[in-house]
């Protein structure tokens, strides 16, 4: 191979040191992000829904409590045997034919989406009952998640930095030579 810039970009050592680097700039990011120091609630659009919807903003009826819970747990159901067998086999298998989602290839990624997508869904129509119901205004699901700004952002940047190590050392796993 020509020893030119696309020889370099692709070195193993160009790899991995763009693999820390991007560790420490989250690092950086964290560390300088006015939102991670925030005591405001946090809000977080679809995300906020799923979450607020599955963990507060419980009603004090036993009757409401039991209709929220199904809700969600249909909704995860749902969400999961239609990533499964809706979006992954039958959109992107046989109709869009990706080669990335044949046999069981990106599975758990579509299903976890539409997981999400369906609790989204189902949030909304468990709004309707509430306005339905008249009284319960308070209980409304939204994008704001009960928790600060703070909390959430140390759980995401926890999550990112994972994310991250793993991909880190999957690239020093690729380089045989280091």
């Amino acid at each position: 191979m020509d020893k030119g810039f696309r020889y370099y970009f692709q070195h193993p050592w160009s790899r991995l040191i763009v693999a820390y680097l991007v560790i420490f700039f989250n690092f950086l990011i964290f560390a300088e992000d006015p939102v991670s120091h925030s005591q405001t609630e946090a809000n977080v659009i679809v995300v906020g829904n799923c979450f607020s919807f599955v963990t507060n903003k419980y009603p004090g009826g036993e009757g409401w409590r039991f209709l929220k819970v199904l809700l969600w747990l249909l909704a995860i159901l749902t969400g999961l045997i239609a990533g499964k067998f809706l979006f992954h086999r039958r959109l992107f298998g046989q109709l869009l034919r990706l080669k990335m989602f044949r046999e069981d290839h990106g599975s758990w990624m579509t299903m976890f989406f539409s997981t999400i997508l369906f609790l989204f869904i189902f949030s909304h129509i468990y709004n309707l009952c509430v306005l339905m119901a008249g009284t319960m205004r308070a209980y409304i699901i939204t994008d704001y998640m009960g928790i600060r700004n703070e909390s959430f952002m140390k759980v995401a940047a926890v999550g990112t930095w994972m994310g991250d190590f793993v991909t880190a050392w999957m690239v020093r796993g690729s380089i045989k030579a280091l």
